[in-house]
């Protein structure tokens, strides 16, 4: 889940919260709102009342037993009874002995009333109250006064429901804007990320500065981005040019033993066989087997030891490349592992004059020579192609192809390519790139590009 997503929904869940706890203080004040108004209601009816009693008993005084005063009190009453007609919170009535109704008001009627499980929850008790009549009626009147709360709780339900209206109203304006605003902001938190993406999948070349835009915070990151990207490409190219220094450092010091050990130890070697020759021949004619068979020894000694010279003097300085060039260089490489493995079928094709220069040659060669090692030694292939060619930017494109086995699945191995590491470590030294992958019919493709010489120094 996305971070801009995750903060709309922990705001959208706050939204929640708030409603939720702004909805239970409403209803705590709703309740208390609603029993306030019942009390008062109630106390307003026992006032008026009690004054329009008052005013009735001075106003019409009767003795005692008159049937006619008593009708007309009665009636006094009923009209007192309905003038409380339509009042929303308080019912009147006008009682006889044995709890008998003789007049009830009537209620007023909500336009809206609330729900009936609303009215439960709020739990407002229903408060009444008897007037007695003493002095005012001789037949056992009295009026009773009862609140009826649905009419208080229904006007609160419509102002809670106008403000649950109007909250909604709000969070869904707000979650909208929310979501936008954020992407808005985060559109530089995106672009980084993008960017550090680029640069962990294909290195430091194809980074590009980021803009500067967005919140003070993320611009400031933006800087550091771009900043960290100038000092690490400038790493880089100091890293590409001392390896470069290196690989060059290593080829003259192979050159060197390579001289040293053609100059100086070949002719000894030389001049002792030589002398072992001499020794034998001289033995056999002395008729000596022990001087004999201790000569031939020395001098098998003396051939395997110029033998393991010449395989030196091949890894350390390819065999031609110098004197013959890379094609007679690669013609005899391609020789070498014909003489020893003949029913593998190797095709070598150099184009002449590619410009790489001495390192470059040296390059292309070690790329083909561990290109047909890993071949013949690992992939059983029948057919092996070799291909220098010029690059369509300039240089030369090296490219090993076989119909082997291919790479196995990537973990299924320890993963020793110690080879393939040095290839892309020598050809990076040169400006150059390495693709090393199975092809789709089957056996693998190495595919070297090289910066031509003028270019290998940038």
């Amino acid at each position: 889940m996305s971070l801009r997503i995750r903060l709309v929904l922990s705001i959208a869940l706050l939204l929640l919260v708030s409603l939720a706890t702004g909805a239970a203080a409403a209803w705590l004040r709703a309740e208390h709102s609603v029993r306030t108004e019942m009390e008062a209601a109630l106390s307003v009816g026992q006032h008026t009342i009690g004054s329009a009693l008052a005013h009735l008993a001075a106003r019409a005084p009767r003795p005692n037993g008159d049937p006619d005063g008593d009708q007309d009190i009665a009636a006094a009453l009923t009209r007192l009874v309905r003038a409380f007609d339509g009042d929303r919170h308080l019912k009147v009535s006008l009682r006889r002995r044995g709890d008998r109704a003789v007049a009830v008001s009537t209620l007023a009627v909500p336009d809206h009333p609330a729900p009936a499980w609303f009215v439960h929850s709020l739990d407002v008790p229903q408060l009444s109250a008897e007037v007695p009549l003493p002095g005012v009626s001789s037949e056992g009147l009295w009026l009773r006064l009862e609140t009826d709360p649905a009419g208080e709780v229904s006007e609160v339900w419509g102002e809670l429901g106008d403000d649950a209206i109007m909250m909604l109203l709000f969070s869904a304006l707000t979650l909208p804007m929310v979501y936008w605003t954020l992407g808005r902001a985060l559109r530089a938190v995106d672009r980084l990320s993008k960017a550090f993406a680029q640069v962990a999948e294909t290195g430091m070349e194809t980074a590009r500065p980021v803009a500067e835009a967005g919140p003070p915070e993320l611009r400031r990151l933006a800087v550091g981005f771009n900043r960290m990207i100038e000092r690490l490409a400038a790493a880089e190219a100091r890293n590409r040019r001392l390896h470069e220094q290196l690989q060059t450092i290593q080829e003259e010091e192979r050159a060197d033993l390579a001289r040293d050990l053609h100059d100086e130890v070949g002719p000894y070697l030389f001049a002792i066989n030589v002398d072992v020759t001499g020794l034998l021949a001289a033995a056999e004619r002395a008729g000596d087997p022990v001087a004999k068979d201790q000569a031939r020894s020395a001098r098998e000694a003396v051939a395997h030891v110029q033998q393991e010279v010449k395989a030196i003097l091949a890894r350390l300085r390819p065999p031609g490349l110098s004197d013959l060039g890379l094609g007679a260089a690669l013609d005899n490489l391609a020789a070498f592992w014909r003489s020893r493995r003949p029913e593998v079928t190797i095709a070598v094709t150099v184009a002449p004059n590619l410009g790489l220069g001495e390192a470059g040659d040296t390059a292309a060669y070690r790329v083909v020579q561990e290109s047909l090692s890993n071949a013949i030694r690992h992939g059983s292939p029948r057919a092996i192609t070799v291909t220098v060619t010029p690059a369509p930017t300039g240089g030369a494109e090296v490219e090993v192809m076989d119909d082997g086995e291919g790479l196995p699945p990537e973990g299924s191995v320890p993963n020793t390519g110690y080879g393939l590491r040095g290839m892309a470590e020598r050809v990076a030294a040169l400006g150059g790139s390495l693709e090393v992958g199975n092809r789709p019919e089957g056996g693998v493709r190495v595919r070297a590009l090289l910066a031509p010489a003028t270019q290998q120094a940038a």
